[in-house]
């Protein structure tokens, strides 16, 4: 399987707009049982927010054909659990986070332990 992060993000992305108020966020992320939203405004990633803290204004985001390598990189140096993931055209199109980092790391290992 490919190390691009289109092969391991997470592809439903639940999303608020820039006005909702934080206890909304908060239920919308305790219903679908996930960490982070992104933050839209006039269809426009504008931010991210997420437990840890309460928004991450202008995000940094990833493209989709990036490789894993450099995903986990980018994510290390800016100290953050996720990034979004844009198309060509610049487009949310997923988000890949720590679970999806070791969903990978866990294949990876799991082909290594196979018989030749």
């Amino acid at each position: 399987m490919s190390e691009q992060v289109q092969n391991w993000m997470a592809e439903t992305v639940v999303a608020v707009c820039s006005k909702t108020i934080l206890e909304d966020a908060a239920e919308l992320m305790d219903s679908h049982k996930i960490r982070r939203l992104a933050v839209f405004y006039d269809d426009r990633l504008t931010g991210i927010l997420n437990l840890g803290d309460l928004m991450t204004p202008d995000p940094i985001s990833i493209p989709y054909t990036a490789s894993l390598g450099l995903a986990a990189q980018t994510m290390l140096q800016l100290r953050v659990s996720g990034l979004p993931v844009v198309d060509e055209n610049g487009e949310l199109c997923g988000l890949l986070s720590e679970p999806d980092l070791f969903r990978f790391i866990v294949h990876i290992a799991d082909q290594a332990s196979l018989p030749p």
